[in-house]
């Protein structure tokens, strides 16, 4: 929607009076907790209490200089303690569900002083004023708010979840009531359905809700529907397009005066018109040799009296073995550093991150997700938590025991630096990340149980020549005698040598080849620790059935796909 359309909005903001819990302070305290008082003896951190009709429990602080007591207490309200001694107290008033409007007066007693308590449970509902979506995400967690904005998104048929947008920005919706107000029963759609859809000019009202950084109006209800002239009914590539680019087309459906395609100006290095034809618009989109990249695209159509727009979003996947890919995936530190450069909105791309489970708040079979902490040594000390995370394959758990602490995991998702009501900031992979892979932590060749050299050597003959595993593995075993020409160096960063059990050359070995130091890093620094003949290390990394110029199939790490785990014990 443009300026114009939204400039005939009335924009305002309110909050409910009722049918919902409020609390005003209209007397207080004079120390650091309150704003001045007006009593000595006795002072509360709320005068005006509100409950909500459905039935609701209010806390204020009392502050008494002396013994006090509440008295002239209604029977619609229960209220704990009744009776206190000097020094602040935690008082609650807790009502039931009411079928008309209640108001009160309690009266609190202290040293000869009086201190009066209001008390209202309203039930008739008072009608919001419009806001915009800056306004709702500058707003207080659980005010309803109405806003007036387009339908930026296709809505979940089932439940009702999609975005509205105005001038001021985009707030996503979190279910939506039908017709006859049921929720969850094909609200869109359905016998009793909307039928609104992308670029429709739609008003709701409902509760704002901050949801792991998101904000939304949670389970609104539609109040009006304004149908748009211009629609865009599908992309001939719904999904991203590959890096190599390629072309998408648009079908739009107008009924306005013609229309107008506006290509963001940050755009148009990558995205450009191709083709025209009445109902349809084709863009070219150029190779990407970066990250992801979307744009929006708005279409325009008119009236003579106001202006309709429609969008289409257009994205693209990075260059192949991108940080952050399936096959480049972060470290959980390299995720923990993107969360903190994407903030508090989750990302758009689904990245890639590989660590270990180093803790488990819960496995939940009724839901089919859980949430996890992982990290890259194990401990739960610099972690990326996966919240509500799917099991593999994006499939719902079916039973606790299918991730276990030690689990090596690749997890795909959209990651966020969620910030908690305490201010707290947790870098997360957001609600919907799953797991790719998943190598349990007592599997042979797992961090917990390491492939001795003998079991490397064995696991790599099952490859097949030429073959290297998708998923690391780890080889624990001493260093036998590593020659010049292959110790670390600045040059090319990497060490090779040959590992056994005691670290002579008299039993089986297995070849470590051009690995990199520890903590995955390649060498840089000659003041770093160099491994040398006789150290116990742990190599992680991808394995091989390599054939070498003579024909024989050796069995090692990829080239520059391992690392040293742990050197002597230490991993970093």
């Amino acid at each position: 929607m443009t300026t114009k359309i939204f400039s005939r909005l009335l924009i305002g903001l309110s909050f409910i009076i009722c049918h919902l819990s409020f609390s005003v302070a209209l007397t207080s305290c004079s120390d650091n907790d309150y704003d001045p008082t007006y009593l000595a003896e006795v002072c509360v951190s709320q005068s005006y209490i509100g409950f909500a009709a459905e039935g609701s429990t209010v806390t204020i602080e009392v502050k008494a200089g002396a013994d006090w007591t509440i008295t002239d207490i209604p029977d619609w309200v229960t209220v704990s303690p009744v009776t206190g001694s000097a020094g602040k107290t935690e008082v609650t008033f807790t009502t039931e569900k009411a079928t008309a409007t209640k108001e009160a007066t309690v009266i609190l007693e202290c040293g000869g002083a009086k201190q009066r308590i209001n008390l209202i449970q309203m039930t008739k509902k008072a009608e919001a004023q419009l806001a915009t979506c800056a306004q709702v995400a500058a707003g207080n967690e659980g005010a309803t708010y109405r806003v007036r904005g387009v339908c930026a998104s296709n809505p979940d048929n089932q439940y009702g979840n999609w975005n509205i947008q105005d001038e001021t920005g985009q707030i996503y919706v979190y279910g939506t009531f039908d017709k006859k107000g049921g929720k969850g029963t094909y609200p869109i759609s359905g016998a009793n359905g909307w039928g609104f859809g992308v670029g429709d000019i739609i008003t709701v009202e409902g509760p704002m809700k901050n949801y792991n950084g998101t904000i939304e109006l949670v389970d609104v209800t539609v109040i009006s529907i304004e149908k748009s002239l211009i629609k865009v009914e599908s992309l001939s590539v719904a999904d991203a397009l590959p890096a190599e680019g390629g072309e998408v087309t648009a079908f739009v459906s107008c009924k306005g005066n013609g229309i107008g395609v506006v290509i963001p100006e940050d755009a148009k290095s990558w995205l450009s018109i191709s083709g025209l034809t009445p109902g349809s618009i084709t863009f070219k989109v150029q190779p990407n040799e970066g990250d992801f990249r979307k744009s929006t695209v708005t279409f325009t159509t008119t009236d003579g009296s106001g202006e309709y727009t429609a969008q289409a979003t257009i994205s693209q996947q990075a260059k192949p073995n991108a940080a952050g890919s399936e096959a480049n995936p972060f470290t959980v530190a390299e995720a923990i550093a993107k969360c903190q450069e994407v903030g508090a909105t989750a990302t758009d791309q689904l990245f890639y991150a590989k660590g270990r489970i180093s803790s488990i708040k819960e496995v939940s079979t009724s839901y089919g997700n859980a949430t996890f902490n992982i990290s890259d040594d194990g401990q739960d000390e610099q972690f990326v938590t996966c919240f509500r995370a799917y099991s593999l394959g994006g499939e719902k758990f079916t039973a606790e025991d299918e991730i276990g602490v030690g689990d090596e995991v690749l997890i795909c998702g959209k990651l966020v630096n969620y910030t908690d009501k305490n201010g707290v900031t947790t870098p997360q992979f957001a609600q919907g990340c799953y797991i790719v892979s998943i190598k349990k932590g007592n599997a042979a060749g797992s961090l917990n149980k390491p492939f001795t050299p003998a079991e490397a050597n064995a696991f790599c003959q099952t490859l097949g020549e030429g073959n290297t595993t998708s998923d690391d593995y780890y080889v624990k075993g001493k260093i036998i005698a590593i020659e010049d020409k292959n110790q670390f160096g600045t040059q090319y960063g990497n060490c090779t040598f040959y590992l056994s059990t005691d670290g002579t050359d008299s039993g089986e070995k297995f070849y470590v080849f051009r690995t990199l130091y520890l903590g995955n890093v390649k060498y840089s620094d000659d003041s770093w620790l160099k491994p040398k003949a006789g150290d116990e290390v742990i190599i992680c990394g991808k394995l091989t059935l390599y054939k070498d110029k003579e024909g024989n199939l050796v069995p090692e790490t990829s080239a520059n796909n391992s690392y040293i785990y742990s050197l002597n014990g230490k991993t970093k």
